[in-house]
């Protein structure tokens, strides 16, 4: 119980004031909590407030936030080559910086750490991981992490787990992730580990085999009978039910309990469509995050608004004209400075990440209020279209078409600028005139100005597709039937 006390003192030093986590603490918290659910069968929810700083008046905030920006960058120009030479070129003091000028920083394009990253590394720090993108939208971006680093996350999110009941013991993990998002690979993996679930990295293989695995039986003491929770891709769970209900499977042939979505657009649809293949399996959205700021990102909460935790990262949202300060209600690209003590290798300022949001407006009501919010991510603002009434992004699009049983999940689209809107071209089951009204209906109740609509029953016809994740094809050999999984 003492070790208990002071693991939770310690850890609550770390978010507060920013100082490096202890990993004894954390292995002590996570072990605590083990003991606490095997005695009493649920951890209370309150003790998530453990992973959260305390509500901050907006003040206090800024100035929390002021010192840890301030702290990071005197690091980042103290340590690496890229912001050495911006703040030598801007002849600033990064420890003098106001909270006010901070939206007057230079961004950090993507571009930049793309080309060099390891000029964004410390001098000091000890790389053990090179962890890369997976590339669905251009050549993979680079970002090291030290094996210190590695360990935090995979605890942390062991603790987040285990209070949201998300993982447990006895589940088997399957993850329909790419072999190349290594960093959300590892980070699930090893918080599998903490807890004692059984995992297993099932990749982005043709949607047959990744059914097949689902369906096994398993016969491990300690554990399920199936696999109970998988990690994926919207795009490529569209694929797999689609797949499914094709090869004629039915919920009763699995055992999933929990769907964790993320990495793309997630819409309405694709989590209504989802019960047809897997029954009462609930599909999680898992937030927002990237490989460049991990592990600042957005919590979805109860009204489906993101909440950045401050202690985290800063977070900016640069309006998509002119890249200053976005106003509250109106639209604009996340800026994130992920902070100390869960970055200290590869060090980022106003990170640029192209992210699409709205900048909540109204007075929040929601369990994570006191925290900043935006909405659900719109999409890359580089697969976004402005037109002369505006812009219209991913997410409409994709809601809009996910929701209809006419197109096959994933949606497979493109849309460009005409005169007066936009021009959308959308793969269906069949061209009929129905399918063109319910999908033009569908669209303009989303908001999108469609001026003109391709109706498509060839993928390979497609003039602008949306780059997908669930297209990270990897290669299985053998032949596949729904009761034998792999026959070589």
């Amino acid at each position: 119980m003492l070790e208990t006390g002071f693991a939770q003192i310690r850890f609550a030093a770390s978010i507060l004031f920013g100082t490096r986590f202890s990993l004894w603490s954390l292995d002590q918290l996570i072990a605590s909590l083990q003991a606490t659910q095997r005695e009493y069968g649920f951890l209370r929810s309150e003790g998530r407030d453990l992973l959260v700083s305390p509500q901050l008046d907006e003040e206090t905030r800024q100035a929390m936030q002021l010192r840890r920006f301030r702290s990071q960058a005197v690091r980042a120009v103290r340590e690496t080559v890229y912001y050495q030479r911006l703040f030598e070129r801007l002849s600033l003091d990064p420890g003098r910086v106001r909270y006010e000028e901070i939206a007057h920083l230079p961004l950090t394009p993507k571009a930049d750490l793309r080309s060099d990253p390891e000029a964004f590394v410390c001098h000091t720090a000890h790389p053990s991981l090179r962890a890369l993108t997976t590339g669905t939208t251009g050549w993979p971006t680079s970002v090291s992490f030290s094996a210190y680093e590695l360990r935090v996350y995979a605890a942390l999110t062991a603790i987040s787990a285990l209070f949201s009941g998300e993982i447990t013991s006895e589940d088997i993990v399957q993850m329909s992730t790419s072999s190349r998002g290594t960093l959300g690979n590892v980070c699930l993996a090893g918080a599998c580990a903490h807890i004692g679930a059984l995992v297993y990295l099932a990749g982005i293989t043709e949607p047959a085999h990744a059914l097949a695995l689902l369906a096994e039986k398993h016969h491990l003491t300690g554990k399920k009978t199936r696999t109970s929770v998988l990690y994926t891709y919207p795009s490529y769970l569209g694929e797999m039910i689609e797949c499914g209900l094709a090869r004629g499977y039915r919920p009763a042939d699995f055992g999933l309990e929990r769907i964790f979505v993320g990495g793309e657009v997630v819409t309405d649809g694709l989590k209504a469509r989802c019960q047809q293949l897997f029954g009462a399996a609930r599909v999680l959205e898992g937030g927002y995050g990237m490989t460049e700021i991990w592990p600042f990102g957005g919590q979805l909460c109860e009204q489906g608004h993101l909440h950045f935790e401050v202690s985290q990262g800063l977070l900016e949202v640069s309006n998509v004209e002119t890249a200053a300060p976005a106003p509250a209600g109106e639209t604009g690209t996340i800026v994130a400075t992920p902070f100390l003590p869960y970055r200290e290798t590869t060090l980022v300022l106003r990170y640029e990440t192209g992210d699409v949001v709205n900048l909540l407006a109204e007075p929040l009501t929601c369990r994570m209020r006191h925290l900043p919010a935006t909405s659900r991510l719109l999409g890359k603002l580089g697969l976004s279209v402005r037109h002369e009434c505006g812009w219209t992004y991913p997410r409409q699009i994709a809601e809009a078409l996910e929701a209809l049983e006419e197109v096959p999940l994933p949606a497979r689209y493109g849309y460009w600028a005409i005169p007066l809107g936009v021009a959308v071209e959308v793969v269906v089951r069949q061209a009929t005139l129905e399918a063109r009204h319910r999908i033009e209906t569908s669209l303009q109740e989303r908001g999108v100005p469609i001026q003109a609509l391709h109706l498509l029953e060839d993928r390979s016809q497609l003039r602008h597709p949306m780059p997908l994740r669930g297209d990270l094809r990897e290669q299985v050999f053998g032949t596949l039937t729904m009761d034998r999984p792999l026959t070589s």
